[in-house]
C-alpha cells in the first residue's frame, strides 16, 4: 500500500498516549459547516470552488469551475490490525489506520490516525452502496489545524455525506469488515495535508462506535 504515511510505527510508546477523539452522531444539524447529508448519489453535485485570481481583477462569468469531477468506487477492507482504503477516482492505494496494541481485529473499537487532508477545489462525496456503517473523521478549515480540531461523526449507514471544499478528512472508516462506497470529487483534486506525528508527535485515537 502507498500514498500515506506509514503506521509501523503506530503502536512505539515514544508517542506516549494518543489523543481521543470525540465522536457525535451524524445528523444534518451537527454537519453543519462540516458538509451534507447526501440521500441520492446520483443526483448530488460535487461543490467545485471557483479558481482563486491572483490580483484585483474578478474571474470572468462562468469560468475557473470547468475542472469538472471525478468519480469511481472507493474500497475499504480491515486486514488485521490495518484499514485500508483504494480510490479508483483518483488511483488512490492507502493504509488509512491501525488498531491500538490493546484493541482486537475481532472487536474493533479504536483506531489510530496520524493524518488528514483537505481539497481547495471542491468538494468530496462519500456514499455507502450496501448502507454500511461509517465514521467520518472531519476538522474545520484553517492550517493552524490543532489536535483537539478534530471530530468523529458516525454514520449508520443511512445516507452518505458530502464534505465541503477546505474541510481536513480522511478516507471514511467502515465499522465492518469491508466496505464499498461510491465517491466523486473535484477532478483538480489539490491536497494540503497535515500528519499529527510530525507535527505533534501524537496519534488521534479515533472511536469506531456510536456516542453512548
Amino acid at each position: 500500500m502507498s500514498g500515506y504515511a506509514s503506521y509501523d510505527d503506530a503502536l512505539d510508546p515514544k508517542y506516549g498516549e494518543p489523543f481521543p477523539v470525540p465522536v457525535v452522531m451524524a445528523t444534518k444539524e451537527a454537519l453543519k459547516g462540516y458538509g451534507t447529508i447526501v440521500t441520492t448519489y446520483d443526483e448530488t453535485k460535487v461543490e467545485i470552488t471557483p479558481w482563486p485570481v491572483k490580483g484585483w481583477r474578478k474571474l470572468c462569468p462562468n469560468t475557473g469551475t470547468l475542472g469538472g469531477e471525478c468519480s469511481g468506487d472507493f474500497l475499504y477492507k480491515w486486514i488485521g490490525d490495518q484499514c485500508t482504503a483504494i480510490n479508483k477516482a483518483v488511483g488512490g492505494n492507502y493504509v488509512i489506520g491501525r488498531l491500538p496494541s490493546n484493541v482486537s481485529p475481532s472487536n474493533r473499537t479504536h483506531v489510530l490516525v496520524r493524518e488528514a487532508n483537505y481539497h481547495p477545489d471542491g468538494g468530496q462525496v462519500f456514499y455507502p452502496v450496501n448502507k454500511d456503517p461509517f465514521i467520518a473523521l472531519l476538522a474545520l478549515p484553517g492550517d493552524d489545524i490543532k489536535l483537539e480540531d478534530f471530530v468523529a461523526f458516525y454514520f449508520d449507514g443511512s445516507f452518505g455525506v458530502q464534505i465541503h471544499a477546505d474541510i481536513w478528512h480522511q478516507p471514511v472508516y467502515p465499522i465492518n469488515d469491508e466496505a464499498t462506497f461510491v465517491g466523486k470529487q473535484g477532478a483538480v483534486h489539490a491536497c494540503v495535508a497535515v500528519d499529527t506525528v510530525d507535527e505533534f508527535s501524537k496519534y488521534l485515537l479515533v472511536p469506531l462506535s456510536p456516542p453512548e
